[in-house]
């Protein structure tokens, strides 16, 4: 099926990444999660918004920003909507590691995928769907299975 084949290629490409993070520490001393927080700050995001982006219960993201805050990498400031939420935004030393990480994670990507510039884009708008779909509301995603 082509389902089971399409799983099996994003299981093995996400493997492989994560154990590239895992491996070089993401870079310096971070981890895997506060890597992949970076990738997700690209504007300012409430610390619910980000546990729900990757997949974690907000306690380890939590965790996480503070250490991004400590290696001040971050800061969390007052949502302007909500003055009871906070929001995550990076520094300009985080915006700037940012910028190194995905460098190597598309240099990386682009050699364990062996797409092509072309294909790279059109993967990227279908993951763009998938990712978007996987993060919509459960009523949203169940209108749309009716």
């Amino acid at each position: 099926m082509p389902e089971t084949r399409a799983l099996l290629g994003l299981f093995a490409l996400c493997w492989r990444m994560d154990e590239l993070f895992a491996q070089e520490g993401c870079i310096g001393a971070l981890g895997r999660l506060e890597c992949y927080l970076l990738m997700h700050l690209d504007c300012p995001r409430r610390m619910g918004e980000l546990a729900k982006r990757v997949l974690m219960v907000p306690s380890a993201v939590t965790s996480a920003a503070q250490r991004l805050e400590q290696a001040g990498l971050a800061l969390r400031v007052r949502d302007g909507m909500d003055r009871r939420a906070f929001c995550l935004q990076l520094t300009q030393k985080g915006h700037d590691l940012r910028h190194l990480l995905e460098q190597q994670a598309g240099e990386a990507f682009r050699e364990m995928s062996g797409l092509t510039a072309n294909e790279i884009k059109q993967f990227a708008r279908l993951s763009d769907k998938i990712h978007k779909n996987v993060l919509a509301p459960a009523k949203q995603r169940a209108a749309k299975e009716t």
